[in-house]
């Protein structure tokens, strides 16, 4: 499972290890004898030096081998960078995507509720019901004058085909026909509508009203949240930005540590006034209803592939600008500095992009040499940004 943690941690740890190995020591200019500036080198790293650094000859070779000696030493490690996936990490919150706010559609008094608030309803379920009042009278009244109309319709329709009729009647009486059904339609739907329906599959997240209340058609009844797929809304820097597209993965996590995947489905042209920063919607599923609508969530986005190099926190460094970066070697054996961009955490060290594809690491010593110096390297063994976990 991957870890989110700020650059802004991994910094502070680094310059605090630092401070308490360099307090405990006691003794600073053994520190110094260890990475090269005095004579006095332990053994085993006078050994892999001289291994590296034996004259192949006397004279002016015999003068230049003294010389190197005389550098002070660093541990390197060259590294290849390795493709990895660039991911922006950012804090959202949920937001549900499909709710549904049930309004009366008639008149009447409650009569029955059939559902309680909270509740998980299948579409169609019955919520409430109102009284039905004098609307089955009504619609008695509707169904006998339609069956009149009809049979007032077919008499004038029989008259005029033999010619005893005018077609001004016969279009009058199927005006006539035609209203009562209308009517009829109409307070049908009235009956209808005095049984209130769960419009979508969800939770019954507010329920106001009870027994005896009296709705009038138009007021606000019950707010119906379905929350599976659920929107995770984020805002990214417009730094990130460009790197996302719809449709590029996202995975929430919630503070507990679960992880919930999707995509992204909506990012924004304008920035927010106040932040300068965009609006990214992922949505994400949530078959178990475990995430609600309203919580904080950690957001990763995944926007395409870039170099990077994995390698161990310690290795992390300041310079006098109070940048983060790392020192190498170049190819005059010379210190330099570069600063870098914390990608990722994981487990068995960080992803650092900023860094050349092939880097000559210093990995010990680092903090006693600085930029432009000349210094004697101790190569460790090559190793690609990826294998066999960080530098160490």
């Amino acid at each position: 499972m991957k870890r989110f943690l700020k650059p802004s941690y991994i910094a502070a740890a680094v310059l605090g290890i630092g401070a308490v190995v360099w307090i405990l020591s006691g003794d600073l200019e053994q520190a110094k004898r260890y990475y090269g500036f005095s004579d006095a080198q332990p053994a085993a790293v006078k050994a892999d030096a001289a291994a590296k650094a034996q004259p192949s000859g006397s004279g002016s070779g015999a003068g230049a081998g003294q010389a190197e000696k005389s550098l002070p030493m660093v541990r390197v490690r060259r590294m290849e960078a390795s493709d990895r996936i660039r991911e922006i990490n950012v804090t959202g919150r949920t937001d549900v995507i499909f709710d549904a706010e049930v309004t009366a559609e008639t008149s009447g008094r409650i009569v029955e509720i059939a559902a309680s608030k909270g509740a998980w309803l299948e579409k169609g379920a019955v919520i409430l019901k109102l009284a039905m009042d004098d609307r089955q009278a009504k619609l008695r009244e509707a169904e006998a004058r339609v069956a009149y109309e009809r049979k007032g319709f077919d008499a004038a329709r029989k008259l005029s085909t033999k010619g005893f009729q005018s077609e001004v009647k016969l279009a009058q009486e199927e005006s006539e026909l035609e209203e009562a059904k209308a009517t009829l339609a109409e307070i049908k739907l009235d009956i209808e509508r005095t049984t209130v329906r769960a419009p979508v599959d969800g939770y019954l997240e507010t329920l106001p009203v009870g027994v005896g209340d009296y709705l009038k058609s138009g007021d606000k009844i019950v707010v119906m949240i379905n929350p599976d797929p659920i929107r995770v809304v984020a805002q990214v820097s417009e730094r990130d930005v460009g790197h996302l597209k719809p449709g590029d993965a996202a995975v929430a996590r919630t503070v507990e540590g679960r992880d919930f995947s999707g995509a992204i489905r909506y990012i924004a042209q304008r920035a927010d006034e106040a932040t300068r920063t965009f609006r990214v919607d992922a949505w994400v599923d949530n078959p178990e209803h475990v995430l609600r609508d309203g919580q904080t969530m950690q957001v990763l986005f995944q926007a395409g592939r870039e170099k990077a190099h994995k390698v161990s926190a310690a290795v992390l460094t300041l310079n006098d600008d109070g940048a983060i970066g790392v020192k190498f070697v170049d190819a005059d054996n010379r210190v330099r500095f570069r600063t870098v961009r914390i990608i990722a955490h994981t487990p068995d060290g960080i992803w650092l992009g900023g860094l050349p594809d092939t880097v000559t690491l210093i990995t010990v010593g680092q903090e006693f040499v600085s930029e432009g110096q000349l210094v004697q390297p101790v190569e460790e063994q090559p190793q690609t940004a990826g294998e066999r976990g960080a530098a160490s």
